[in-house]
């Protein structure tokens, strides 16, 4: 039997969220559409000398780490819209103050003002999704503090007695409703895009960039409409003479965007995962999957298979691929809680600060039931304010969760790739809508119009394998920057330079430390029932 067979017998079908926007995709459609640029001295003399070449034949020929690709490079700033918007806005206060005087040229400048903002949404960098919130929470207090000119100003045409005894306490009233209603507004809507928004300020990865990445993502497509899987085998003997055959089926993605479709930890272009079948003495023994950076093991007995067309299982592992993070799960799941990785010090901070906001709301809301639910959730919890996970399961009193946390959501409803594409009822699914607003549920994608794979065997492997830098951006936050490729690790404080993957050079060694990472996991959860 070929490595082709052999792969093809094991490979996994993939089961995607609903509005998932990124497949396993080709390397080189990506690379084409790709700038390289050094990170330090030693890459920078390097491309010296691969100037000319095309970056596809280059990249495998760089001996440094220090790059990183960059898949969006049209500038951002729409700096051709501001120059048309100067232009016109000159044009329209000279012509207002010779055709209508000092008015004009008022309504001149407000409409200008106008324009620029609507640019300014349409080209910012920064988290779309925040700024009409923001404008609402504008107008809502600017018709909270706008009354107070009236009283400030003796009127001709209303008494004393009748505006300050009868005008006053409404709009005192009319003031409080306003304020309790833009409060609201600002805690459920402005707030909650808080952490997404430093983020996106932190990062070279923003939301405008997700859009734009799924945009020319999208491009590519059309013209590479199937997915790929890169599949390589690894026959190993271990100490005690078993014979081991590690099937390891690499996918590549153009862009992680969790943060964009569920509210996630991070954003960065190019995103490497795996999943790995290994056979033991030429049976089936375990399937391994890929997990922001980790990985989590599942027994062949226990994993869920694909279903052919009558729905009999087969032979190829079915995994659920978290929305946007592309993490590999063996059956569906939502995970809501900023411990299903360790994040960040910025991160972790943001969700802590967004549900202490949150808390001091409930306390000082004037609705008496909303008062109550904060008193006896701090009494039930004897909450910490100090503590990270303070406010995680804070509800509100539609029993709603308060604070905005990252969500994993591995739930299979979308997209499906691999034998047998056509759904099957005996493959589960969770529904992702039940978890996410309609509007980051119900968003524009566009999907593989082939779902059966294009296997590409890296044997002998492609120039690209060799490349040690970064497949994105270099971010000032590390969770933000691009990934590296399948065989190379990132950097470590303790040692200088690069290194192979484990699961890439020593993947005994990753079955090991998975093995002894679940029976930690088990023992944990025989010692709690």
């Amino acid at each position: 039997m070929t490595d082709l067979e052999l792969l093809e017998m094991y490979e996994p079908a993939l089961r995607f969220a609903k509005s998932e926007r990124f497949f396993p995709m080709a390397v080189e459609p990506y690379l084409e559409m790709c700038s390289i640029f050094p990170s330090g001295p030693q890459g920078a003399v390097e491309l010296l000398f691969h100037f000319h070449e095309p970056l596809v034949t280059r990249i495998g020929k760089l001996q440094s780490e220090q790059y990183y690709l960059r898949f969006i490079n049209k500038p951002l700033n729409d700096a051709d819209a501001w120059v048309w918007w100067g232009a016109l806005s000159a044009v329209g206060i000279v012509s207002a103050w010779f055709l209508l005087g000092l008015g004009g040229v008022e309504a001149t400048i407000t409409l200008s003002l106008l324009a620029a903002l609507t640019i300014f949404m349409l080209a910012s960098p920064i988290r779309l999704r925040i700024i009409p919130a923001a404008l609402a929470a504008v107008v809502f207090i600017s018709l909270e503090v706008a009354p107070i000119w009236f009283f400030a100003h003796p009127s001709r045409y209303v008494s004393l007695a009748v505006e300050y005894l009868v005008l006053l306490p409404i709009y005192l009233i009319g003031l409080f409703y306003l304020f309790i209603r833009t409060m609201k507004f600002i805690i459920e809507r402005v707030i909650p895009e808080g952490p997404g928004l430093v983020m996106d300020m932190l990062s070279q990865a923003t939301e405008k960039i997700a859009r734009e990445s799924y945009f020319q993502y999208e491009k590519i497509l059309g013209k590479e409409p199937q997915p790929v899987y890169y599949g390589r085998i690894l026959r190993e003997t271990d100490s005690e003479g078993i014979k081991w055959t590690i099937l390891q089926y690499h996918f590549f993605y153009a862009f992680n965007d969790w943060r964009l479709a569920a509210n996630g930890m991070n954003h960065h272009e190019g995103d490497w995962e795996m999943v790995a079948v290994y056979l033991q003495n030429d049976s089936p023994y375990a399937v391994l999957f890929s997990q922001h950076g980790a990985g989590n093991i599942e027994t062949w007995g226990t994993t869920i298979k694909a279903a052919d067309a009558q729905g009999n299982e087969t032979s190829h592992p079915l995994v659920y691929v978290a929305l946007g993070s592309h993490a590999n799960y063996s059956k569906p799941e939502v995970i809501r809680s900023p411990g299903m990785y360790k994040p960040g010090r910025v991160q972790r901070f943001l969700f802590w600060l967004d549900g202490l906001i949150h808390f001091l709301f409930l306390w000082f809301n004037p609705s008496q039931k909303a008062r109550a639910i904060a008193m006896k959730e701090m009494q039930a919890r004897h909450a910490n304010f100090l503590a990270e996970d303070a406010f995680d399961n804070l509800r509100d009193e539609a029993d709603h969760y308060v604070v905005s946390l990252p969500m994993e959501i591995a739930s299979g409803d979308g997209h499906r790739i691999g034998i047998h594409a056509e759904d099957s009822p005996r493959e589960r699914t969770m529904r992702s809508s039940s978890y996410l607003k309609r509007v980051m549920s119900d968003r524009k994608t566009t999907r593989p119009q082939i779902k059966e794979w294009r296997k590409v065997v890296l044997n002998p492997e492609p120039d690209w394998v060799q490349y040690k830098g970064l497949w994105g951006v270099k971010s000032f936050l590390r969770e933000e920057s691009g990934p590296p490729g399948p065989k190379w690790d990132r950097p470590q404080k303790d040692r200088p330079g690069v290194c192979e993957r484990v699961r890439w050079g020593r993947p005994l060694e990753w079955l090991a430390k998975l093995e002894k990472q679940s029976q930690g996991e088990n023992n944990v959860h025989s010692t709690s029932s």
